[in-house]
């Protein structure tokens, strides 16, 4: 019989990498366009608070995650007009993404801090506590099993279908895609709302499941965690997955770790994803010649007259 321990852990492993994995797959996503949006950590923020504030509000949970979704792809699509279409720095904007996503968010969330929810996410089962990894699989909330979902469409979408070749191509040569006649600015400009999309789904499962309340920087981190995911995967979906579950595993590990009699900093655990990722990225960097698996043109402002 696996010990109750173990199987809360792994429990509390699969929430915090649901949460991690879906902004991470929106980032992705938004990467492969060639699009870089180091706004995460402010979209997810906004999408957790507005979807909370509606869940308040309306005690209608379905509406609280289209309003939360909708908003954070709305506050994307500041983003994509100051990049894509306006042509500025993609490290700047995004950097004030984050920073006024989390202002925003604060501002609007100042009278909602500490109330409780009548209404959230719940598991899919009734299994409150779970005694085997079956019963832990089975016991998750919906968003879990809609990350799966988006998991499996997005690698489909990106290496079967044609939008996903003409994502591609874009972010990996905007000016040969140009002059082949596909939709550079509308393709990224979609891709970045996509994103945020996906980081608005990501905060109201914070607010609405993981975490149900809402208080202000209550993201901690997790949007840049989720940048570093995509690096991680060497941007492909399934690799990134992986990448979810390590993070997750270390999220969920910090506060058990006097539980099973370790004194280890939580700190040096909280800082060991970061040094395995620049690992993999030094160890990528060195196998594949240089290739670590971004597009080629991320980060760079696609200029139609230059072409």
């Amino acid at each position: 019989m696996i010990d109750i321990q173990l199987i809360g852990l792994l429990n509390a492993t699969l929430q915090a990498a649901t949460l991690l994995f879906i902004a991470a797959l929106g980032e992705l996503i938004t990467e492969k366009s060639g699009i870089l949006n180091l706004g995460v950590e402010g979209m997810i923020s906004v999408g957790a608070v507005t979807g909370f504030m509606t869940a308040i509000n309306t005690e209608n949970i379905f509406f609280a995650v289209l309003v939360g979704v909708l908003s954070s792809s709305v506050f994307a699509s500041i983003h994509a007009l100051v990049t894509v279409v306006l042509k500025q720095d993609q490290t700047v904007s995004g950097l004030i993404l984050t920073i006024l996503g989390l202002a925003l968010s604060s501002l609007l969330g100042k009278n909602y801090v500490g109330r409780k929810l009548v209404t959230k996410l719940e598991s899919v089962t009734s299994i409150t506590e779970p005694s085997n990894i079956i019963e832990v699989l089975i016991s998750q909330n919906i968003i879990f099993y809609v990350a799966i979902v988006l998991m499996i469409g997005t690698s489909f979408l990106l290496k079967r279908t044609m939008f996903g070749r003409r994502l591609e191509a874009v972010g990996e040569d905007s000016k040969s895609s140009d002059s082949m006649g596909l939709k550079v600015a509308k393709t990224q400009f979609i891709a970045t709302c996509v994103g945020g999309a996906f980081a608005g789904l990501s905060g109201v499962y914070l607010t609405l499941s993981y975490v149900p309340y809402w208080t202000d920087n209550m993201t901690s981190g997790r949007g840049w965690i989720a940048l570093a995911l995509v690096i991680f995967g060497g941007w492909k979906p399934y690799r990134t997955a992986l990448g979810a579950i390590l993070f997750g595993f270390l999220e969920a590990l910090v506060p058990r770790l006097q539980t099973y009699g370790f004194e280890l900093s939580p700190y040096i655990v909280k800082i060991t994803p970061y040094v395995i990722t620049i690992l993999v990225l030094v160890i990528l960097t060195i196998y594949k010649g240089g290739k670590t698996g971004a597009p080629k043109n991320i980060g760079v402002p696609f200029f139609r007259e230059n072409r």
